[in-house]
């Protein structure tokens, strides 16, 4: 028996039940057809919901993926119909569609964005941390957003936090609470300060920020003598000359470009460089003779997944830098690596597009090229920006931008306006992995769960405490490479000394600045060294936290002045030529802070820091002191802590709007704050 007038027989497909050698053909070619069309369809709604209202995405590597893959498919019945056409008017064509070839084009696309997105595992070696590293993370919160002029608050008690603690950022043979022999930046210096401009908006780091970072080296205590670069390679947006007109920063329309030619116009020795003009030039170093621009591109490396690239490049003072060797004097041939230092300024963001968040480590995809066969974008799980960090050293300081983050767990890395959450904070470490994983365990998450997305976060995620998240993955990683090639890092928090303190320390009237006013405030408050303790209307004068208001603080108060005419002298702190660290200072004092946000209608994260090992409890009261939540009851060794309040009881019911308090206790220290609870 024959199946009669079939609709579904194509051209040439034998409409006889038997399976002849035309009709299998047939059924493979109607197969392949179906099967290439519904990935098609697939790749395109993945490229639908991945990108959503933000076309940008479309350069993403995934995504561009996602469009091959899509317009080929979708193409491939057109062709074959156009094909079966002309067979009809020529009737010379045999009945198969050679598909074959298509098919495999079609799978390769397949398995490239297979392997872009998960496969393989790491392969490479495996160190652990040396077991007696410390790292130190150093974070001061409450910056105030508004700068003053050229001069950044936050960044200025950031700077001053560090010298307390040893981490001096200028490098002299004069001591003081920010220099000393051992600093970071000397007077005739090349420092390298890399941004992240890839993204418009709060997807870029902070250019108030940035301008404050190169006011400060500028204003070295030796008279600066060397140059400034801003540099950043934006893999596949163009910086627009660092010239955007959507900018982060107070005034949107402050670009980088509008801070280097300020300071250009004041005579200082300051540029920018866009490395992605040069990521596709391939060039070998200038000791090799090659004195042209470019990028330095290892071989192929297996277990990376990629090559190892860095640029070499001439400033706009004709300065020679290669990133690895240093500056090259053409006279003499030969390198200067110790007048060479790098500055990392990355902004902390969550990255759903790929890596969970992008933070320090991270911030490296702009310095290395995506281009020439690198595969460096893909490669990232697989640590080749730790391999990238261990061949060119760790930056001399890394300065994360926490002012506006991204705390979206499915947004990132371009931010909006609208999209940004506002949590003041600066974090800087010569650590990087002990930076991103702090910041992302104590800044980004809190600030997820403060929005409202609660764990689990979808994939890619950010989670820290997950060994297996995009996150982790990439960044344990990098540091693998980093300790391989010999410099000591740590993702182990137990290792990490967070060392605290206000951003908007010295500004007693909170008007982000420090001027007349506010050196009226200090004297009323100055107690002496351990004359206090202190009041809340003196907190902006303690510094250190140590309770009273004293030289030391003077010494600060002084650094963080941003009136134009210098501060009276205070006579109870005569004018010393050489200042010593104050090593007897506790590194933290137990305190308790606000919490963030309050007003509430869902959770808060309340913050606090031990500075005497002990017992310690966090409860929240009504307002008739009945205790309604115990949140924390139990013993802790000093650092910093944060729990989250969810507006319920201790029987887990919603309490209702009104006025609470929520109260620290800590061996003998005991803080009570008020909390706002609406409907």
């Amino acid at each position: 028996m024959k199946f009669r007038g079939s609709s579904h027989a194509g051209p040439g497909c034998n409409p006889d039940h038997r399976p002849s050698p035309e009709a299998n053909r047939c059924f493979r070619s109607r197969w392949l057809e179906v099967n290439l069309l519904v990935s098609g369809i697939l790749a395109l709604c993945w490229l639908i919901l991945r990108t959503g209202p933000k076309p940008s995405r479309l350069s993403y590597p995934c995504q561009q993926a996602a469009v091959s893959l899509s317009a080929l498919a979708l193409g491939v019945p057109l062709v074959t119909a156009a094909i079966a056409l002309r067979r009809r008017l020529t009737g010379r064509l045999r009945t198969t569609v050679s598909i074959a070839g298509i098919t495999l084009v079609v799978l390769a696309v397949t398995g490239m964005s297979a392997y872009f997105l998960r496969a393989g595992e790491y392969s490479g070696p495996t160190p652990s941390p040396p077991s007696d590293y410390r790292a130190n993370v150093f974070r001061v919160s409450d910056c105030p957003e508004n700068p003053t002029g050229d001069r950044f608050l936050g960044l200025d008690n950031l700077l001053a936090l560090m010298g307390r603690e040893g981490l001096k950022f200028y490098k002299s043979s004069g001591q003081s609470l920010v220099a000393g022999p051992d600093g970071i930046i000397a007077a005739d210096d090349v420092v390298i300060i890399k941004i992240n401009y890839q993204w418009d908006q709060r997807g870029g780091t902070n250019v108030d920020l940035l301008r404050g970072l190169i006011r400060r080296i500028v204003d070295h205590p030796d008279s600066f003598v060397g140059e400034v670069v801003v540099c950043e390679n934006a893999q596949f947006n163009s910086v627009s000359n660092f010239d955007r007109s959507l900018n982060n920063a107070q005034n949107y329309a402050l670009s980088p470009h509008d801070v280097v030619v300020a300071f250009q116009t004041e005579g200082h020795n300051v540029s920018h460089y866009d490395w992605t003009s040069i990521r596709y030039n391939s060039v070998s170093e200038y000791s090799d003779g090659n004195m042209a621009d470019g990028y330095i591109v290892y071989p192929y490396d297996l277990e990376l997944q990629g090559r190892v690239s860095y640029p070499k490049f001439q400033t706009t003072a004709g300065t020679y830098i290669s990133l690895k060797n240093g500056v090259w004097n053409p006279d003499s041939l030969a390198y200067d690596r110790e007048r060479l230092k790098f500055i990392n300024v990355p902004v902390l963001k969550s990255h759903h597009a790929v890596y969970g968040a992008t933070v320090c480590v991270k911030n490296y995809m702009g310095v290395v090229t995506r281009e020439l066969n690198t595969n460096s974008h893909s490669a990232i799980r697989y640590g080749i920006l730790g391999a990238h960090l261990g061949e060119i050293r760790l930056a001399d300081l890394n300065l994360l931008d926490c002012i506006w983050i991204n705390a979206n767990p499915n947004e990132g890395p371009w931010t909006s306006y609208e999209m940004a959450t506002r949590t003041d904070e600066l974090v800087a470490s010569v650590d990087p992995v002990a930076a991103d994983i702090w910041s992302v365990k104590n800044i980004l998450v809190p600030a997820f769960i403060l929005n409202g997305h609660l764990p689990p976060w979808p994939s890619p995620s950010a989670d820290p405490d997950d060994p297996n998240s995009a996150f982790r993955e990439y960044l344990d990683n990098s540091m693998y490479q980093i300790l391989s090639a010999g410099y000591s890092v740590t993702n182990d928090l137990s290792q990490i000394d967070a060392i605290s303190g206000s951003g908007g320390g010295g500004d007693f009237d909170g008007d982000s600045d420090v001027d007349s006013d506010d050196y009226t405030q200090f004297v009323l408050c100055f107690t002496g060294e351990g004359g206090g303790p202190i009041g809340a209307p003196c907190f902006a004068g303690d510094f250190d936290a140590d309770s009273d208001v004293d030289c030391v603080d003077w010494r600060q108060f002084q650094f963080v002045w941003t009136d134009s005419t210098e501060p009276a002298d205070l006579p109870e702190c005569p004018v010393v030529g050489v200042e010593e660290p104050r090593t007897a200072a506790p590194h933290v004092a137990t305190s308790l802070s606000n919490a963030f946000p309050n007003p509430i209608s869902a959770v808060t994260r309340i913050h606090f820091t031990i500075g005497t090992p002990g017992n310690v409890t966090v409860r929240v009261f009504d307002v008739s002191g009945r205790a309604v939540r115990t949140l924390v009851d139990e013993s802790k060794v000093v650092g910093e802590y944060s729990v989250v309040w969810d507006r319920r009881d201790d029987s887990g019911a919603m309490v209702g709007s009104g006025v609470f308090f929520y109260q620290l206790d800590a061996s003998g220290f005991r803080s009570t704050r008020k909390i706002v609870v609406l409907q």
